[in-house]
């Protein structure tokens, strides 16, 4: 009797026993009681057919209803897609379809919650770490009778400190943006060349202090379809890697050319490599090494290639070199060249050295 307790059902009812007393009625008037009772026969019989699937339609939506009731509650998704076919069955499996996409968008939220815990937790790692040191410097400011040449070198080693967190917080707002999407990427012709001379523009001074010489070999009319200023950023980024664990008297190759699927830039270097086990994790954000330094140990910094005075650059994530590693420049540079239809990949060269193949793929094939 539980159908009963249900309005619409009830007020189906009352319509039924009416206009099966008027029907029963108008035949025993028009043509006696035995008409009467085979019109009564018949609307029953009806009624018990319409009751029947009435009753095994609304225990559908009930059983429906209560397994949309236990998802509400249970971790697991449910199966029930029906086997037959009907508006019921239709509902079904699009409440099906439904539930499996909630599903999927809790797991996403539940992925980037805790990435976002473990990125908060790297960026306080990555800040803390430069605090630490400056918190032991100063106080050796304050030492009387500090000779002046001892002093001069805390303030640029807190200089140095400083110029790190600010490009680290830049490139962690820099990545941000892009994952955000609040960053439109152009999609405008970008020459190769222009993009090379660039990139290569502020990092000439540290590499001829270096003696680190450059071969630039790219084919004429080499372009693709992108963004100049983002795309110099990502380049920026390896050729930086390059430049800074590269020894003196090293040698970078750049080699760029275009065929119909993609153009594709090289950049290779003769210095130590890339430790194998490092390589699958080498554009991780935040991944430290082998080589990475204790927490709060002062050391000269990723990019600090001539001088103390000079701002980190990057903080790759493998060690071919000194220096401690922050793990956010070529995973900037990968993000960069990702959202431009491109790809990049990082291998050890035969003859010994460290190679980046980066390939723009053409979006009209």
């Amino acid at each position: 009797m539980w159908l009963w307790r249900n309005p619409e059902i009830k007020k189906q009812g009352f319509i039924w026993a009416g206009l099966t007393a008027a029907a029963v009625f108008g035949a025993a008037f028009l043509y006696g009681g035995t008409a009467a009772v085979y019109v009564f026969v018949v609307c029953a019989a009806a009624g018990g057919l319409f009751w029947k699937g009435t009753k095994k339609r609304y225990e559908a939506i009930s059983s429906l209803s209560a397994q949309l009731n236990h998802l509400l509650h249970s971790p697991r998704p449910l199966q029930f897609v029906p086997d037959e076919e009907g508006e019921l069955a239709l509902l079904s499996s699009e409440i099906q379809k439904m539930t499996l996409r909630l599903t999927e968008q809790a797991e996403e939220l539940k992925k980037e919650k805790r990435h976002l815990k473990e990125s908060l937790a790297d960026v306080s790692h990555q800040i803390r770490t430069p605090l630490t040191s400056i918190r032991m410097i100063v106080p050796r400011l304050y030492r009387k009778g500090l000779p002046d040449a001892r002093r001069e070198e805390y303030i640029r080693e807190i200089s140095r400190l400083l110029n790190r967190m600010e490009w680290q917080v830049s490139v962690l707002l820099k990545i941000a943006r892009l994952e955000s999407g609040t960053v439109e990427l152009k999609r405008d012709p970008v020459s190769v060349r222009e993009v090379v001379d660039q990139a290569w523009e502020p990092l000439a001074i540290p590499a001829e202090l270096k003696n680190i010489a450059i071969e630039i070999n790219v084919e004429e009319n080499s372009c693709f379809q992108g963004d100049l200023a983002w795309t110099v950023e990502a380049l920026g980024n390896v050729l930086k890697n390059c430049v800074e664990h590269l020894p003196d008297g090293g040698r970078i190759e750049i080699r760029a050319a275009r065929n119909p699927i993609y153009t594709g830039i090289c950049i290779a270097d003769n210095g130590a490599g890339i430790p194998e086990e490092e390589l699958p994790h080498l554009f991780e954000r935040f991944y430290r090494g082998a080589g990475a330094v204790a927490d709060g140990e002062t050391v000269s910094g990723a990019g600090a290639v001539a001088d103390e005075e000079s701002a980190p650059h990057d903080g790759s994530t493998f060690k071919r070199g000194v220096g401690e590693n922050a793990g956010i420049g070529l995973a900037l540079a990968q993000k960069i060249i990702h959202l431009q239809n491109g790809t990049i990949q990082a291998r050890n060269r035969r003859e010994g050295g460290a190679q980046f193949e980066i390939r723009f793929y053409r979006r009209e094939m």
